[in-house]
């Protein structure tokens, strides 16, 4: 199975942004977020995470995509070339899958991770070519900027979870 190399998005001319799928090159970008104090405040790997710690996830990413069980993308600026987050479906079992996103706190508060949810809903298939019926997220009860978010990408509350779903 051949991945998709790029896909663009429009967006205001100073945060542009292409996402493509991750590599192994990547690890430093998404360590560099990882390790970030504000990004480390709701995200759900620990504090110590090391670069092989990325690496291995970026393993375990690709080999999901190939085996069809999740995708994750990574967000580049298109002026820069530079990765600021990362946004993934994973663990597709069923028809279900779960959302996972960071984005570097430079970025936030500027609508970029809502722009990014749009056009991975928008393109789920593109990237995604198991069926897919809903899409999951935990989220920390105190990430009200997460929730906002999920709220307006169409997510409801159901319990722990935040569901979405899309067929």
């Amino acid at each position: 199975m051949k991945q998709k190399e790029e896909i663009n998005v429009s967006s205001h001319d100073d945060l542009a942004f292409d996402l493509r799928p991750i590599r192994h090159r990547d690890c430093q970008a998404i360590w560099d977020i990882l390790k970030d104090p504000q990004v480390q405040t709701f995200n759900d790997y620990d504090a110590d995470i090391t670069k092989g710690d990325v690496y291995d996830f970026i393993q375990g990413d690709i080999e999901r995509f190939y085996n069809q069980q999740g995708i994750r993308l990574v967000i580049v600026l298109r002026s820069s070339g530079q990765v600021i987050g990362s946004v993934g479906i994973f663990n597709i079992i069923d028809g279900q899958g779960m959302l996972g996103f960071e984005l570097s706190s430079q970025y936030f508060g500027k609508g970029i991770m809502q722009k990014v949810l749009d056009m991975l809903f928008e393109k789920l298939t593109t990237f995604v070519p198991a069926p897919l019926n809903s899409v999951l997220a935990l989220v920390n009860q105190n990430n009200s900027a997460s929730i906002k978010l999920l709220t307006k990408c169409g997510f409801q509350q159901d319990d722990a979870h935040w569901v979405k779903h899309v067929s």
